[in-house]
């Protein structure tokens, strides 16, 4: 800065010095091309007041602002990087997953079936015990009726067999030798069956 300065006063003492010069000889008047040191002087006094003025003012907030863009370039480039680093891993864990899944696949299956044939088993199993539970129940029907069919056909034929030896006999019997007589006979016949 101090350089700077140093040489914007010899420019100018150099160039005053010149002005008073060319001033001194009233020569002919200048032509549009001809160079002029008063305007000289002060466009480089102007050039360099501009020039201190935006390196005070513009040129820090400006350099400011491209290093904060710099950065902020720099952050979303990590960022994306490592968003893509993350996404790459979840596209593996995820293309693991699914073959693990697919190897599965007939594990499962056989599983499946097996379930499948293991219930059908049970239910063949529990329908042949109703099945048989069923012929139980029918089978012991079957006896009881069995049972009463010749319980009231030895009855028939104790009541048969009292009336015909009731007129054999000439003589009426009582109820009591009724049941008696029909007592002994249930007896009789279920001991001859049992035999």
């Amino acid at each position: 800065m101090r350089q700077l300065g140093l040489s914007l006063v010899l420019l100018l003492g150099v160039a005053s010095a010149a002005l008073a010069a060319a001033d001194a000889g009233h020569g002919p008047p200048p032509g549009p091309l001809d160079l002029r040191y008063d305007t000289a002087i002060w466009a480089i006094v102007v050039f360099v007041g501009l020039l201190l003025i935006l390196r005070a003012k513009a040129w820090g907030p400006i350099l400011e602002g491209l290093k904060k863009r710099e950065e902020t370039i720099r952050s979303s480039l990590e960022a994306a990087e490592k968003t893509r680093a993350e996404m790459e891993k979840i596209r593996a864990d995820f293309q693991k997953e699914l073959k693990e899944a697919h190897q599965q696949i007939p594990a499962l299956m056989e599983e499946a079936r097996r379930d499948a044939e293991s219930m059908a088993n049970d239910m063949r199993a529990k329908a042949a015990a109703d099945i048989q539970g069923e012929r139980e129940r029918l089978r012991h029907e079957v006896e009881i009726a069995k049972d009463q069919a010749i319980k009231e056909i030895w009855e028939q034929a104790a009541q048969l067999a009292t009336l015909i030896s009731a007129k054999a006999l000439g003589r009426s019997l009582t109820e009591d030798d009724h049941r008696r007589l029909l007592d002994e006979a249930m007896q009789e016949m279920t001991h001859v069956t049992r035999n």
